[in-house]
């Protein structure tokens, strides 16, 4: 039980960090960082494509390094990656620097959170797997949270947003140390291990994954492409009445996290009504989000319920996607799971800029109703889902 703890709080502070301002500061801070580099949107697309891009390829090499090397280094690696990336953005003299450090950042989520599949399979009882896993990927939200509130004191105070990002780095030092310290070598099964990659592959196409494929790739674009806009067409759309645009990112982040906080209940839930019923929630909830922000962008509800709605379906899918692969694959439960975030990285990083294109003809908000009309149509999928 005290290992199961130990991994459960390793595992929550290292996606707090990495997937809260290591993944999410980029769009916090967009107006102050337009600001100081003096780019325009498209530049600012493509900045965001390069962080989805480098957390793409951080799964890949978390793949690689997991069989070889054991779990605990890529998480440790991914603390590293955070450190870097928050110091090099904070200290960027210009926009190629600053590009390299959230393209940095952004990879400690692809280090920092597979591994833990790993570990919750190799020494977590098998009733508790489910509730650990559901906490390690709800630190999520807690990182957001933190990193709105400290987004809006600062901006609120009139400090230079890099003070924001040093405090950051500071916080993500606890991503080297936390493993170090809590989680020993023999505890989470580190070094090498025997890896028949024919046979890995051939069980990642296990037909009853397809689903869960699907349904990865499906909110990898539209969660993807929320991120990259979101902020963007309600500040084109006038902005929210009562706060100035610098605030507007904090105060939807802070909302989109604490709604967030549901993501706890993931597991519980999933045993008392099944898959398939929280998955059909799950998507539609998805859609509704991003048709509010679709056609309500300068409304407070609408901006307020989309984001709570956007936050709930992330950290519930963070969830889902970690329990349902290792429920398919548990004698890969690392690998697998790196496999079902990689389907969904390949959404983050094509869906955006097509989306892009598509809003230079149609705007933004028919762009955004569109990609809600994609989790509409991914609806179907369920039929296939089987209870495990």
């Amino acid at each position: 039980m005290i290992v199961e703890r130990r991994i459960a709080i390793v595992g929550f502070i290292a996606t707090a960090v990495a997937f809260g301002p290591g993944r999410m500061a980029y769009g916090m801070f967009l107006p102050q960082l337009r600001e100081t580099f003096e780019f325009g949107t498209g530049t600012g697309g493509l900045v965001a494509g390069l962080g989805f891009a480098a957390f793409f390829l951080a799964l890949l090499v978390t793949g690689w390094l997991a069989p070889r090397l054991g779990p605990r280094l890529p998480v440790i690696v991914g603390g590293m990656s955070a450190l870097a990336g928050f110091v090099l953005t904070a200290l960027a003299p210009g926009l190629l620097l600053m590009s390299v450090g959230i393209a940095l950042a952004s990879a400690s989520a692809g280090f920092a959170w597979t591994p833990f599949n790993d570990m919750a399979q190799k020494v977590v009882a098998e009733h508790h797997q489910k509730r650990v896993l559901s906490i390690v990927s709800t630190g999520t939200t807690f990182g957001i949270i933190a990193a709105g509130l400290l987004a809006l004191g600062v901006a609120l105070l009139g400090q230079p947003w890099q003070i924001a990002w040093w405090v950051f780095a500071a916080i993500s030092l606890s991503v080297l140390v936390a493993p170090m310290f809590l989680l020993s070598k023999q505890e989470v099964f580190e070094g090498p291990y025997q890896l028949d990659l024919g046979r890995v592959f051939r069980e990642l196409r296990y037909h009853k994954a397809i689903p869960l494929y699907g349904f990865a790739f499906s909110f990898g674009a539209t969660n993807g492409t929320y991120l990259s806009y979101w902020i963007e067409h309600i500040s084109q759309s006038g902005g929210l009445v009562g706060i100035p645009a610098e605030l507007i990112g904090p105060v939807l982040f802070v909302a989109f996290g604490l709604a967030g906080c549901l993501g706890l209940l993931t597991g519980d839930i999933e045993e008392k009504i099944g898959l398939r019923p929280l998955l059909l929630i799950v998507f539609t909830s998805s859609a509704v989000s991003l048709l509010l922000l679709a056609f309500l962008p300068a409304n407070w509800f609408g901006a307020v319920a989309s984001a709570a709605l956007q936050g709930i379906c992330l950290m519930a899918l963070s969830a889902i996607y970690s329990f349902w692969s290792e429920r398919l694959y548990p004698d890969i439960p690392s690998l697998s799971f790196t496999a079902v975030l990689v389907v969904y990285a390949t959404g983050n990083v094509i869906a955006p800029p097509l989306a892009g294109l598509m809003s230079n003809g149609l705007g933004l908000g028919i762009t955004l109703a569109i990609y809600g009309g994609v989790s509409l149509a991914s609806l179907p999928l369920v039929r296939w889902v089987e209870e495990v």
